[in-house]
């Protein structure tokens, strides 16, 4: 089952959010919702080549990190362990 288009727009939102507060430079991302839940496939650079990050998200949580700090600061403290490897701005 497809979500309705406000809630992809608003996790790709929260997403973006998260993404920029975690410093990354160049990168690209998505947000879908497969049948196994959502998921979150970050591509990014790292040195000399780009790498593809995918990790699971809950949509309820993206959703309320948009409003609530600290929810949006749990979800940074998860997702910086798998993105390491990005380049971050300068």
């Amino acid at each position: 089952m497809t979500p309705p288009a406000p809630d992809i727009r608003a996790a790709r939102t929260a997403a973006a959010r998260i993404l920029d507060e975690l410093g990354l430079g160049s990168y690209a991302f998505t947000v879908e919702a497969k049948d196994s839940g959502w998921l979150l496939s970050v591509e990014c650079a790292a040195g000399d080549a780009w790498q593809v990050v995918s990790l699971p998200v809950d949509p309820a949580k993206l959703r309320a990190s948009l409003d609530d700090p600290d929810v949006r600061r749990e979800l940074c403290a998860a997702w910086r362990p798998h993105l390491e490897g990005c380049a971050k701005k300068r």
